[in-house]
């Protein structure tokens, strides 16, 4: 099955039009698709008690190219629940960060987390123009669209100060920011993401022995620490949660 098949390049989908940007950036990066495992690839079940029985659709949609070792999306679709979750995990010979996304839509509000999350101390892995232009965008963006409350220490060391954080209430102002400034944003982000790194030069050894540890401290915190686990249970039940999570959201995936 491909992805074009779904719902989820459609407007059915609350996040599609994310989605359909994200393919068509990459598409401009000789980018490949990589072949997820059938019971990863696309799933269909119901949750919820027998009166309120509920459908919920997934697809992982996935690929890299010579600079990106491993990047997807997962897709989910219900009615409680809309969800697009993002990471591109970089070739370790550039010293670059994540670039995480996650848009969630819950029962009762929407959560927005965009980011170029570090494997590095901050100092070491983004230069002054690349921060100074993602806190601009920041700016702008907050501007019109309110923060969230503070992070917690344990999970703000994996953001970067340009974190993109917000916690909206599902009403039609939200709808309309959701549209325009976030959807803006968002390219934005790609976009300077993508530029910077098929721009970057390789990284001598020792800086990618380090780019490699902080790649997998992170990858190792969201295997235990993944707040989209609660979630994922109550839609698809334990078992696959966490074969999911394991084996392929946060697995690092080098390049052949």
């Amino acid at each position: 099955m491909h992805i074009e098949d779904t719902i989820f390049l459609t407007k059915e989908w609350r996040w599609s039009k994310f989605q359909n940007y994200i393919i068509h950036k990459l598409d401009q990066y000789n980018f490949k698709a990589y072949k997820i495992p059938k019971e990863y690839l696309y799933k269909e079940t119901t949750y919820g008690s027998r009166k309120k029985n509920k459908n919920v659709k997934l697809f992982t949609w996935a690929g890299n190219n010579e600079r990106i070792n491993f990047c997807r999306s997962v897709c989910i679709n219900s009615p409680s629940y809309c969800v697009l979750n993002f990471l591109i995990i970089p070739n370790s010979l550039y010293n670059i960060p994540f670039f995480g996304i996650d848009f969630v839509s819950l029962p009762n509000y929407h959560l927005i987390v965009l980011d170029f999350q570090p494997s590095l101390n901050i100092s070491r892995q983004f230069n002054k123009d690349l921060l100074k232009e993602l806190l601009i965008i920041k700016d702008e963006f907050h501007q019109k669209v309110p923060m969230a409350s503070k992070m917690s220490e344990q999970i703000a060391e994996f953001f970067s100060p340009g974190v993109i954080w917000s916690k909206l209430p599902k009403d039609e102002i939200s709808e309309n920011l959701i549209s325009n400034n976030l959807y803006s944003t968002f390219q934005k982000f790609l976009d300077l993401y993508l530029n910077t790194l098929s721009s970057s030069k390789e990284i001598d050894l020792e800086v990618q022995k380090e780019i490699i540890k902080g790649q997998r401290n992170y990858l190792e915190y969201r295997k235990s620490k993944d707040p989209a686990r609660p979630m994922l249970k109550v839609l698809f039940g334990e078992t696959f949660t966490e074969s999911l999570i394991n084996n392929l959201l946060f697995k690092i995936i080098e390049l052949e």
